[in-house]
């Protein structure tokens, strides 16, 4: 059974706090269970009590590669330094990878969950949040350890073959990592909404480049973040411009234009890193002599030289494309800016990784 309480109250704060500014959806009820449609298969060996499945949340957005909703079946894990690891992950995993394919075959799980008209998927998301805000291990390598110096052998790591996901089923991580990223993003784009910089509400979304094998499928304006995307080296968001309202004379005020925010999760060091960013903004024809460009560096791990090489590449890139004296003046106009790393408490108690 799901934890009562302590989840739904992490759910609510999840969705609220991190999750709405990448425009996804809660969906259906919070900490809730669903009958098991393979107990031959998922139960365990002794269990006399039915069985069942736990669903603490669902998310939900509008794939715009694949036009179709995904709906994660996400497991909250909140923890302490130190009361972490492999068998506890190992599990998680095992349970949810049971969940989600239980999940596509209930008709329970649907009638709470399948809200949206269309095509879906139904994946995992385990979304590990460290409490004390003290974790600096790698958390991959839970999966794959080194070797101490001196050690005969590797730590313990989490035993894929333990774990079973189907065919055609995903599970994602979000990990403590990825979750400063993102608390650092919000807390990033609350600031420049404050300063008139950015367009209150959610008058902004996510781009999507037409790759080659991989076009964007759906009309909307405003594209919600993709799993994919918070975990990739960098997002991009198309805003339109920031406006200010004098109600006492009931006009309205431009703050700031319109333009692209690009959010780095990568250390800067070394100008090469920028460049090949230039280059791709400038293959998705952002990078002109008109839009508008802010590169905002989230990452925690970022070097102490990231100007320095963003200055260089500049210079680089410049010279190397033969710009003249108007294009590189606008080149130079794109902004660096190191975001502050945000530590919130969200959940000062620790959310069981038993089943």
């Amino acid at each position: 059974m799901a934890e009562n309480g302590p989840i739904e109250e992490l759910a609510k704060i999840i969705s609220n706090k991190i999750f709405d500014k990448f425009l996804w959806k809660q969906v259906g009820p919070c900490d809730q269970d669903f009958s098991c449609e393979k107990e031959e298969k998922h139960k365990p060996v002794g269990k006399e009590q039915k069985h069942t499945h736990p669903v603490d949340v669902v998310f939900s957005y509008k794939d715009p590669y694949l036009n179709k909703t995904i709906y994660l079946n996400t497991d909250l894990k909140s923890y302490k330094k130190g009361s972490i690891n492999p068998s506890k992950i190992e599990g998680a995993l095992s349970s949810l990878a049971d969940t989600i394919d239980c999940a596509r075959h209930s008709d329970d799980w649907k009638e709470k969950y399948d809200t949206e008209v269309g095509t879906s998927e139904i994946r995992g998301m385990l979304f590990v949040y460290n409490h004390d805000n003290d974790f600096s291990h790698n958390f991959y390598e839970y999966f794959n350890p080194k070797k101490p110096d001196g050690a005969k052998r590797r730590p313990a790591s989490v035993n894929m073959d333990k774990i079973s996901i189907q065919p055609n089923q995903q599970i994602h991580i979000i990990e403590p990592k990825i979750i400063n990223y993102l608390m650092s993003i919000i807390a990033d784009m609350n600031e420049m909404i404050a300063e008139g910089t950015f367009p209150q509400g959610q008058r902004y979304g996510f781009f999507y480049p037409q790759l080659t094998y991989h076009k964007v499928l759906v009309n909307d304006i405003y594209l919600p973040a993709t799993i994919e995307l918070l975990t990739a080296p960098f997002l991009i968001i198309k805003h339109d411009k920031a406006i200010n309202i004098d109600y006492n004379s009931q006009t309205s005020i431009e703050t700031y234009p319109n333009g692209y925010v690009v959010y780095y999760n990568r250390t800067g060091a070394s100008e090469l890193e920028f460049m090949y960013l230039l280059d791709l903004l400038s293959s998705y024809q952002i990078l002109n002599l008109e839009n508008n460009i802010r590169i905002r560096v989230a990452s925690k791990d970022r070097s102490d030289s990231i100007r320095s090489s963003f200055n260089r590449a500049l210079e680089k890139y410049a010279h190397e494309w033969g710009f003249d004296d108007t294009a590189k003046q606008n080149l130079f106009k794109i902004e660096l800016h190191l975001v502050p790393i945000a530590k919130e408490f969200y959940s000062t108690q620790e959310i069981s990784w038993d089943y």
